[in-house]
């Protein structure tokens, strides 16, 4: 049997795993060991090849970039900008048929344009669009299914993680793959505002009623107030890349820091331990 056969059941075996529940990851390495063991004959050169992979996937300097996105979308998200727009987005869709489901795909536009990580945006948006969305009607399943179909759009709008790590590991350029990646993700979004639209007219019972006429509607202050620092971070980070200051690596620090000031002067940061 020829290596090309190996590699061709190897492939197989992963696929048959996978879509029989096993964890991706597991069925990678699983089938990779029994496939290196099967072409060289030896357990031992097997093992040491996966340890040699698995130390050079993760010593790499480029990988850093996670645990620092990973922890901007927190402090972003405990800072209050999450919410922030929201109450941006709202404002401005509130007399739209469908308004609040608008308003929260809107908000997840634009908190993926500072985190760039779609988990960050699912864990804000369940805490904070969900019971609004609940609260004035929509249905569960519409509400939750919004938050979630819209979370992704952290995956393309820009500083999407995929999309650097993608550009570090196949050298390509990362500002082309955010231009590449900006217009598919405003069109997801549009579309998902298009479908919410439709939902509203089509099948209302679904989508429930836009904010409550007797809730006072934010003044021109107050959206400056919410809406100035969210952008002002959007540009330091994209900005930062763009201008080439400091490299897609370094803007998830860069963004970190500028989280985290933005979130002392507002004060809703301090250095207290909940």
């Amino acid at each position: 049997m020829t290596p090309f056969d190996i590699g061709l059941m190897a492939l197989a075996l992963m696929a048959l795993l996978v879509f029989l529940g096993m964890y991706v990851p597991i069925a990678l390495i699983a089938c990779s060991f029994v496939g290196v063991w099967a072409i060289k004959g030896s357990a031992l050169m097997a093992s040491k090849m996966l340890g040699l992979a698995a130390n050079d996937a993760i010593s790499s300097y480029f990988f850093g970039v996670v645990p620092v996105f990973v922890l901007m979308g927190f402090v972003v998200s405990e800072s209050g900008m999450g919410r922030d727009a929201f109450d941006v987005a709202n404002a401005a869709f509130r007399r739209i048929r469908g308004g609040l489901g608008i308003g929260t795909i809107v908000a997840n536009t634009i908190f993926a344009a500072i985190t760039g990580i779609s988990i960050a945006s699912a864990a804000v948006f369940t805490k904070i669009a969900v019971p609004e969305l609940r609260r004035h009607g929509y249905t569960s399943r519409f509400s939750v299914g919004l938050v979630a179909g819209s979370s992704v759009l952290g995956m393309l709008i820009p500083p999407s993680l995929l999309l650097i790590l993608y550009g570090l590991l196949t050298e390509q350029s990362i500002g082309d793959l955010f231009l590449a990646g900006l217009g598919p993700g405003l069109l997801l979004a549009l579309i998902f505002v298009a479908g919410t639209v439709g939902m509203a007219i089509l099948a209302p019972r679904f989508v429930g009623t836009n904010l409550s006429q007797s809730e006072e509607a934010l003044s021109r202050a107050e959206i400056l107030a919410k809406g100035l620092p969210i952008t002002a971070l959007i540009a330091l980070v994209l900005g930062g890349i763009y201008a080439g200051f400091f490299t897609p690596v370094e803007a998830g620090a860069i963004g970190t820091a500028g989280a985290l000031l933005i979130g002392f002067v507002k004060r809703t940061l301090n250095l207290g331990v909940s």
